[in-house]
């Protein structure tokens, strides 16, 4: 169970004033959104209002600043604040009725990446918000105890709206599921969510009104100098000794990073996109593209500050290939830089020892499958596509993206990488199995359920996919590249689930 610190706990252990909360929603203190640099912050945490029942929660997309550059506001987009927005907790088995209201100038949308919604509740482009107007989804949440996150996902607008800062975490508590694993938020169970930004010395970047990124940024996917962790410039949070959970989130458009500490330790790997591991992976780095989330469990036991860092050139020559590869400039993703830092202060943390295992993951038989459905990802036509076509437009979807699925039917996807860079493929609405990688199984890291992974070039990856959900013949879900430029320019299709 997902537990809040008490507020004097809470701001002890940071170090941080009431104005170091990000999201600025109802609260005694809303003080700075989220500042330039300095302590770590945490996003509130919204546990959401039971009406009637029903799990309410309340978001207002808005419009605000962050001086990220000293004496340069930059405009941003945020969810009950000037950036980002609160951390949702979710309990299996409740109903739940997210209303949202848009006080943006713009038309958007605001997506629930990971969960299993019915079709009309997703917030994919068919769900759009015009400005000024109200958009309530309405589900039950049955998924496992996980890590989400929500973020916009209008037609050819998904990238600007994202980079303007709207995205939110989502935590999925199970009250039957028993572990003993940190669950304190913002105490031992810490949302990271990293994202990246260009900055221009005026404070503007290339997503910023009035501007748009050019044609290479289109197509390697956007990719700025300055890390950003819950908003703030490569932060540094002070935490308990002993073992920490971090619910990393990858929230750039483009950017992934392969995650490891400067002195080399060794930290356990305990959940993916969609819970647990039927065990920990004890590891020293791990990969994450954008849209994916990873859980982790780090002990910080030895009282010694750490920077965590990406180590990207280690493993640039399997991600970016030929042309693409000799063309990509970007001098982070061909070598190492920090990410944030984290000291251990004086209290001891909760729990001492990691898990040795957890529910085990049961593995889906390919025997249920009813098909092997291919799904090529390639460049063409001066683009990237998917089965050799582009979804541009939300009417007209070309054959080889208008899929019609059973609902309940099992699939096996063959997706083969013909392009020279990596795609993160993201599912709506389903969690998968990958069945092989060229053939061999998954390591243990990527066994558990997914609903976004990376397909680097040259390879095949056999995705097993069961499509459970709620027939609808009018509204579909999406499957698509989470590099998010390649997303905005059709490097998407859709389904329908169907009776």
């Amino acid at each position: 169970m997902l537990m809040k610190p008490d507020r004097r706990q809470f701001l002890r252990i940071f170090g941080i004033g009431a104005a170091g909360v990000l999201g600025c929603g109802p609260s005694d203190d809303p003080g700075d959104p989220a500042g330039p640099s300095g302590d770590f912050v945490v996003p509130p945490l919204d546990e959401g209002e039971l009406v009637g029942g029903v799990r309410v929660f309340r978001l207002r997309l808005q419009t605000g600043t962050v001086e990220w550059v000293p004496g340069a506001p930059t405009e941003t987009f945020g969810a009950n604040g000037d950036l980002l927005g609160p951390t949702l907790r979710l309990v299996r088995g409740e109903p739940v009725r997210i209303e949202v209201e848009n006080g943006l100038a713009v038309t958007t949308t605001l997506h629930w990446h990971g969960l299993q919604v019915p079709a009309r509740a997703d917030g994919g482009p068919y769900q759009t918000i015009a400005p000024g107007a109200r958009w309530t989804s309405d589900f039950d949440v049955v998924q496992r105890a996980m890590t989400a996150w929500y973020h916009p996902h209008p037609m050819h607008e998904t990238a600007r709206h994202v980079y303007m800062g709207l995205a939110g975490m989502i935590v999925v508590d199970d009250p039957a599921l028993a572990t003993e694993l940190p669950h304190t938020y913002g105490v031992d169970d810490l949302p990271i969510i990293i994202q990246d930004r260009r900055l221009s010395a005026d404070g503007t970047h290339p997503y910023s009104p009035g501007k748009t990124p050019g044609m290479h940024d289109m197509m390697s996917g956007l990719r700025g100098e300055t890390l950003l962790v819950n908003g703030r410039i490569t932060p540094h949070a002070v935490v308990p000794r002993g073992l920490v959970r971090l619910r990393v989130l990858n929230g750039s458009n483009a950017r992934i990073y392969h995650l490891g500490f400067a002195d080399d330790r060794t930290f356990l790997h305990v959940g993916s996109d969609g819970g647990l591991l039927s065990a920990p992976v004890e590891t020293r780095r791990v990969l994450v593209a954008p849209g994916e989330r990873v859980e982790l469990l780090v002990d910080f036991a030895d009282a010694r500050p750490v920077e965590l860092r990406s180590y990207s050139g280690e493993v640039f020559d399997s991600l970016y290939t030929g042309m693409m590869g000799a063309n990509l400039t970007d001098a982070l993703d061909r070598g190492t830089f920090p990410i944030m830092t984290f000291e251990p202060g004086t209290d001891a943390a909760p729990v001492a020892t990691a898990p040795a295992a957890f529910d085990p993951v049961v593995r889906e038989p390919e025997s249920e499958a009813v098909r092997t459905r291919p799904i090529s990802m390639a460049m063409q036509m001066g683009g990237f596509t998917l089965n050799g076509a582009r979804m541009t437009d939300l009417a007209n979807v070309p054959a080889a993206l208008d899929l019609r699925i059973k609902a309940g039917e099992v699939e096996v996807w063959s997706v083969a990488n013909t392009s020279g860079v990596a795609h993160p493929l993201h599912v709506h609405n389903r969690h998968f199995q990958i069945l092989d990688i060229d053939g061999q199984p998954p390591p243990p890291e990527l066994a558990g359920w997914k609903d976004t992974t990376i397909i680097r070039p040259g390879r095949v990856v056999r995705l097993l996919v069961r499509f459970e959900g709620t027939p609808d013949t009018e509204r579909p879900y999406l499957f698509h590249c989470h590099i998010l430029e390649h997303e905005d320019m059709g490097m998407m299709g859709r389904f329908f689930l169907v009776a």
